[in-house]
């Protein structure tokens, strides 16, 4: 599944120039905001902390979130990047050759998919009709 197109747009930026527009601010203002924060001007000044209230606690769950991903995707799902590649196998015998089968509905040109197609990279990603492969979120599966 994709990711969504980001519905947030910034809250400020630090375009110049001819790219500067109503959110615009520059680094001492940004330094202003960010030695404010961290005193915790918006905690102690009181009248300030009672307006603000319901959106820090909003934007405290949503901290809370993506730290949340952040953990899953590390713990779980790791970087990303590809382990090193282990020594290939001796190679199999190419056994006698037979008359051609039938055409399968599922393969990538229209016939049943090989061994070398079992990656899942140009399997159908539903599954089909009993007995064929198809890519279950990268992994292969039997329908």
């Amino acid at each position: 599944m994709a990711l969504a197109d980001r519905k947030s747009t910034d809250i400020f930026n630090k375009n110049t120039g001819g790219s500067k527009d109503a959110k615009s601010i520059d680094t001492a203002k940004e330094a202003e905001i960010r030695t404010a924060f961290n005193n915790g001007d918006h905690i102690a000044d009181v009248g300030k902390f009672d307006n603000l209230a319901p959106v820090l606690y909003a934007i405290q769950q949503l901290t809370e979130d993506i730290e949340e991903l952040r953990r899953y995707i590390t713990a779980e799902v790791g970087d990303g990047a590809q382990g090193p590649q282990g020594p290939a196998g001796p190679k199999g015998d190419t056994g006698a050759t037979g008359a051609t089968g039938p055409a399968g509905a599922d393969g990538a040109d229209g016939t049943t998919p090989t061994i070398t197609d079992l990656d899942g990279s140009r399997l159908p990603t539903r599954s089909g009709s009993s007995g064929t492969l198809w890519n279950n979120r990268g992994v292969v599966s039997v329908s």
